[in-house]
């Protein structure tokens, strides 16, 4: 996907764009996974995206959307996050069954990150987080919760194992949730 990094001006680029999908991120971006491209400017205009708890194999298609500050994903083990990083989140959740490296994202702000169903193997990745306010754990065993500077709002879902000691501050809100996490928007919704 290089050279997509943010701006598709030509038709001829989002056609390229367009035929270099998957047909998974197809059916992301328009529904269908047609092989005719359609209108580009709905979908870069796109602030929302979700894949719908299906895994889309790889990340990259979201360096040419940089209009998206809101995006349910669903990952595979190992997927590079590194189409993530160099763009500000209100909202990002990374979801499995999965194994999900935070610290990848170290150096990009986000302000919302929902992990669920995730195996992540160090959560001390997420001080690399900028800005950090809010995090929601869903259906995990997540270790130790390190202190986070900005974070002013846990959510705990059903079936989450956590030590919530060292990140305990004044300020933080911690709700517990005794029932299942479902995502905040749906397809309907971007």
């Amino acid at each position: 996907m290089a050279g997509y990094e943010g701006a598709l001006d030509t038709e001829y680029t989002w056609r390229d764009f367009w035929n270099g999908l998957s047909p998974t991120w197809r059916r992301v971006l328009c529904g269908s996974d047609i092989l005719t491209p359609p209108s580009a400017d709905p979908i870069l205009r796109r602030r929302r995206l979700t894949t719908d708890f299906e895994w889309v194999w790889y990340f990259d298609p979201i360096r040419a959307l940089p209009a998206v500050t809101e995006a349910l994903l669903w990952d595979i083990n190992g997927m590079d996050l590194g189409p993530l990083t160099g763009r500000s989140w209100r909202l990002l959740q990374l979801a499995g069954p999965a194994n999900v490296d935070v610290a990848q994202l170290s150096g990009t702000p986000v302000r919302r990150l929902i992990l669920s169903n995730v195996d992540v193997e160090d959560l001390s990745g997420l001080q690399g987080i900028v800005g950090l306010e809010a995090l929601t754990l869903a259906h995990g065993d997540f270790g130790v919760l390190p202190p986070l500077d900005h974070l002013a709002e846990l959510v705990l879902y059903a079936d989450v194992d956590i030590d919530i000691a060292a990140a305990q501050n004044p300020g933080l809100r911690v709700t517990v949730l005794d029932e299942p996490y479902f995502p905040p928007f749906g397809p309907d919704d971007v």
